[in-house]
């Protein structure tokens, strides 16, 4: 089993102990140290506070079952108004929003990053609506690189 998905198995009874959900987390090593980065949301938003107690809960966690053989900073925030979508399920609540989609690879004479507005996501298919071209889109979870919705203020 990868790290992340140990660490997210580990975590998310924690994180909704305190009443929030683990929307998603991220491990990257850099030299010799390492960032471990937790998003976390809950209905009608996560507060710097619902970060804080996180952040104490899964530090103290962290140091009993010490499962990171590198020294490593501990990051807790929210997923933010530009979110990225760790899991499939994730993108269900964002029906008819503007999305951004990178696959993994581009295949033959096809682009590698998509903006769309989002139509469906069923079955591990997404389907959007592109913004440059008008255009359905449609692509398998397994080949999205990185997902995240799509922020604009209004004028």
């Amino acid at each position: 089993m990868a790290l992340v998905d140990t660490l997210e198995q580990m975590l998310t009874p924690v994180v909704t102990g305190l009443g929030c959900d683990l929307w998603g987390l991220e491990f990257a090593v850099h030299g010799r140290s390492a960032t471990l980065r937790i998003f976390v949301d809950k209905d009608g938003g996560s507060t710097i506070d619902d970060c804080e107690r996180v952040s104490r809960q899964v530090s103290a966690l962290m140091d009993v079952e010490d499962p990171i053989d590198v020294p490593y900073r501990l990051e807790v925030s929210t997923p933010g108004l530009d979110r990225s979508f760790f899991r499939f399920d994730q993108l269900s609540r964002y029906l008819g929003q503007e999305i951004k989609v990178r696959l993994h690879s581009r295949g033959p004479g096809r682009k590698r990053n998509f903006m769309g507005l989002l139509l469906s996501a069923v079955d591990g298919q997404i389907v959007m609506r592109g913004t440059d071209d008008g255009l359905e889109h449609s692509f398998v979870w397994s080949d999205v690189d990185k997902s995240s919705l799509v922020f604009r203020f209004e004028d």
